[in-house]
């Protein structure tokens, strides 16, 4: 049986939440399902780890996972920070569960087992799986691991997990950890950050530690699950959220390994002066590795070898596909390599927002029906459209109006409104650039809309149509360009955004929640609010978009990280709809009692919508509407 996955890792994963750590409230109940020990038995005592290599793998790659497993319970002498530093955070466990009587574990190397014919063959289900666990020393408080290599297909390896650990019976109950080696697989999505991740910001991968992509991402998802297996073995001990996709010790704290993280940036580690490696703890035999950060029971926060995270400001959030983690009190910074600088916050760059009226021009590239067209229309009029109602609240307009806190804060004595409103339609239904687009084909769809200073130009591309880095990075995208008079450019820029319908192509990556995610906790979707998933996805998709070029429309106002991957002020808080997210949960939000539908915003015409939460740029926390 089968507890917890590792989920991929994605750079994308970090974002903020300025709260406690995140709770899911229960349908018709007023508990709420945190964090906690749910009274089943720990591993505690000694803890044989006994190995079992599967396929092929060379001397030294089982020496450094060998020598991973004894560091474990070595003496600190190694150097500081230690992986025994990093395992004493898991007696924190103990003792709040058992505070009077508390034996922590004590990881021990047991057996090793070398199958380098692959006896099952090279396309392992989870059956096979437990078979193999069952051949290593069948105590009841071993762990038995099971290490496939790179040439070995595992059931749901690199679709959906890097990993596994779960229990079976054989006389008495046993549990068993499965790792794969990523490296000729799935490296983006299992060895980050030692490679390029799928999704995301596309930061130079960092060098491996002992020199192999797939080795050293297999340690830090064995390290995950080792954590998680000693203090949830059989699905009843400490975890958060539902049983069946828990998160647990360090699954609870995915990408952050260092002080600073934030999307696409593991945090500040310790760099070898020699190689170049990037780590965060050391071990026997001279051994480096880098360590996930493990949630700490004690202080509610991620606690990570190289700084512990202060407690107050951290939660925790996944949106299907996407990790985030709150880190810090503010976003998190980045510390430049070799630099003395002051870490780079969420901050303004001095550069022009748009303000006043906005024109919204919309561009729409293929064939969209007339209820999706009033459905986005609908959404744009809403945004300046206040209404006293009571039931009207909370509105699309009380959304938009935090966004007026930026150029608050940027011209203090000059504040000018925000006040989009909807312009010119323009319909383009014979595909005119055909269906697959680059990125010059959606400039030159923007330019069709009028290039007017203070407008944005918006370009909804349909279901049918494919465009440059739709679903493989990303859902959506906005910029500028240059203003023509007779054919010739000006110094004035006009701004655009991109906005695709995924219904037919990647609901899972860009209509979350109203769509099963492709990776990570499978919670049902959600009835979307307009009933269609592809619009409803696109409404919160331009809506990020929007908050993000009012306030970043040329690349030089507000944001934090690199200039050519930005968080703005929706993007920096991926996932987060509604008060008490956690990961595979939104929030807590409107139900509509006659569909079901779930939203948070109320629009013009009786429209319903789900927006995504703002970075409120005066309390540094993310700002929901529920």
């Amino acid at each position: 049986m089968e507890f917890a996955h590792i989920i991929l890792h994605l750079a994308i994963f970090i974002s903020l939440l300025n709260s406690s750590f995140a709770t899911r409230q229960l349908a018709d109940s007023a508990e709420f399902m945190t964090f906690q020990y749910h009274k089943g038995p720990l591993l505690s005592g000694e803890v044989p780890i006994n190995l079992l290599w599967y396929g092929k793998f060379t001397p030294t790659q089982r020496a450094a996972i060998t020598d991973f497993i004894t560091s474990l319970s070595a003496s600190q002498r190694e150097g500081q920070p230690s992986v025994a530093k990093w395992w004493t955070t898991i007696g924190k466990y103990y003792r709040l569960a058992n505070p009077k009587n508390s034996t922590s574990p004590f990881p021990l190397l047991g057996n090793q087992i070398l199958d380098p014919s692959y006896s099952l063959g090279k396309a392992l289900t989870n059956t096979h799986l437990i078979q193999l666990a069952s051949k290593a020393a069948q105590q009841v408080n071993a762990i038995n691991v099971i290490l496939t290599s790179s040439d070995v297909a595992v059931e749901g390896f690199c679709s959906s997990r890097c990993g596994t650990h779960g229990s079976f019976n054989v006389g008495s109950k046993s549990t068993y950890i499965w790792v794969g080696n990523s490296e000729t697989q799935c490296p983006g999505q299992c060895a980050w950050p030692f490679h390029q991740p799928i999704y995301g910001p596309q930061s130079p991968p960092l060098v491996a530690p002992n020199n192999d992509v797939g080795l050293d991402g297999m340690v830090i998802n064995l390290a995950s699950l080792l954590a998680g297996t000693v203090t949830n073995p059989f699905g009843n001990g400490y975890f958060q959220g539902p049983k069946e996709a828990p998160l647990e010790a360090a699954s609870a704290c995915p990408g952050i390994y260092g002080k600073g993280a934030y999307p696409g940036y593991a945090g500040n580690l310790v760099v070898d002066p020699s190689s170049g490696a990037s780590y965060n703890a050391n071990g026997i035999n001279g051994r480096k590795y880098l360590l996930p950060a493990l949630y700490d029971p004690a202080t509610a926060s991620c606690s990570t070898l190289v700084i512990t995270m202060a407690s107050s400001c951290i939660s925790l959030q996944i949106i299907g596909l996407f990790f985030s983690v709150g880190i810090g009190c503010s976003l998190a910074a980045r510390q430049l390599a070799e630099s003395t600088q002051p870490m780079v916050g969420f901050e303004y760059h001095k550069g022009p927002l748009l303000r006043g009226k906005i024109p919204i021009n919309l561009s729409w590239y293929g064939r969209f029906n007339p209820t999706q067209r009033t459905g986005i229309s609908d959404f744009i009029t809403s945004l300046s459209s206040v209404s006293s109602h009571p039931k009207a609240q909370p509105s699309v307009a009380t959304w938009w109006n935090a966004i007026g806190k930026y150029h608050r804060l940027a011209h203090p004595k000059n504040p000018v409104s925000l006040s989009p409103f909807l312009g010119k339609q323009v319909m383009d239904e014979n595909y005119s650039h055909g269906k697959s687009l680059t990125n010059k084909h959606i400039a030159d769809l923007a330019s069709k809309a009028g290039q007017q200073v203070s407008a944005i130009n918006v370009v909804l591309t349909a279901s049918d149509v494919a465009v440059e880095g739709f679903c493989s990075s990303r859902c959506g995208t906005h910029g500028s360009s240059y203003v023509a008079t007779q054919g010739a450019p000006t110094n004035g820029r006009f701004t655009y955004i991109w906005v695709g319908n995924s219904e037919t192509q990647c609901p899972g990556q860009c209509a979350w929640p109203f769509h099963q995610p492709i990776y990570g906790p499978q919670s049902p979707p959600l009835v979307a609010p307009n009933n269609d998933v592809g619009l409803d996805g696109m409404v919160i998709n331009l809506a990020s978009l929007l908050a993000g070029t009012v306030t970043n429309p040329f690349g030089n106002g507000y944001f934090q990280g690199p200039q050519e991957a930005p968080l703005e002020a929706a993007s920096a808080c991926l996932g987060i709809y509604g008060k008490q997210a956690y990961p595979g949960y939104a929030g807590n939000l409107m139900v509509d009692p006659t569909t079901g539908a779930s939203y948070n915003a109320n629009g013009i015409n009786e429209r319903k919508y789900l927006l995504p939460a703002l970075y409120d740029p005066t309390t540094s926390s993310c700002s929901t509407l529920v």
